[in-house]
């Protein structure tokens, strides 16, 4: 039985799917692929992975979460539909979970917030820094790996937005049941460990979240509500 469940994400970067299908076949330990299919678009696949088709396609980035509280695997890797992670990435998550007690997200990017910050700003630790030691953070973004008890959790706490904000709830969800966020080192000469093979690079185009028109006010207006709920900030300055 395999230990690690994949959730692709599908929207609207169809050309993407299958050198991610690929990247995810090709890691070093095996992954069951589940495929949240969120558009209206026919794509015939030739890999053997279940897919779940968002019918409403409501809550596209939420609902991958909430729909993945099936799994039985015990630990689910939820990607966004722009990332390519190295050969051993998967691997290097379940070594770096275990040896946490998997009491750990890891996620793909990071990010840092002033503890008095009440916006959307912070210190991004992006895929392209090549860490020399895993790195804490409190949320982080693209490609999101946890032990899947986890998401009973995020399930029940109330969301504040349906568009976009999945990663904030993450982040306040680890934070509020004492579960570490960190974003893993990675060798530069070493593609294998790498978060993303892309380096962001295709998180850039048209259909980017953040290029839509209410993608940082919603999230301006999500920071406060979840300090509200008690939510500590690091320090940036945190090593």
């Amino acid at each position: 039985m395999n230990s690690v469940t994949t959730v692709l994400t599908v929207t609207d970067r169809l050309d993407y799917l299958e050198s991610q299908i690929e990247s995810i076949e090709n890691q070093s330990i095996d992954s069951n692929i589940v495929i949240h299919w969120n558009t209206d678009k026919e794509y015939t696949l030739d890999y053997p992975v279940f897919i779940y088709r968002n019918q409403q396609k409501k809550a596209p980035l939420y609902s991958r979460f909430f729909n993945s509280l099936s799994l039985t695997t015990p630990y689910v890797f939820i990607c966004d539909d722009d990332i390519l992670p190295g050969k051993k990435y998967l691997e290097r998550c379940v070594d770096f979970s275990q040896k946490q007690n998997d009491s750990v997200c890891i996620v793909s990017y990071g990010m840092i917030f002033d503890k008095d910050e009440t916006k959307y700003n912070a210190e991004r630790i992006h895929t392209n820094l090549f860490l020399t030691k895993p790195k804490l953070v409190n949320m982080g973004g693209q490609g999101y790996f946890f032990k899947t008890d986890l998401l009973k959790h995020y399930s029940n706490i109330e969301t504040y937005s349906s568009t976009n904000g999945e990663d904030i709830h993450l982040g306040f969800t680890c934070w509020k049941h004492n579960i570490n966020t960190y974003v893993l080192d990675s060798d530069k000469k070493d593609k294998d460990t790498w978060q993303d093979l892309t380096l962001g690079t295709r998180g850039s185009d048209e259909h980017a979240q953040w290029r839509q028109n209410n993608f940082y006010p919603t999230r301006d207006n999500l920071i406060p509500k979840y300090k509200s709920l008690g939510w500590e900030f690091l320090s940036k300055n945190i090593i």
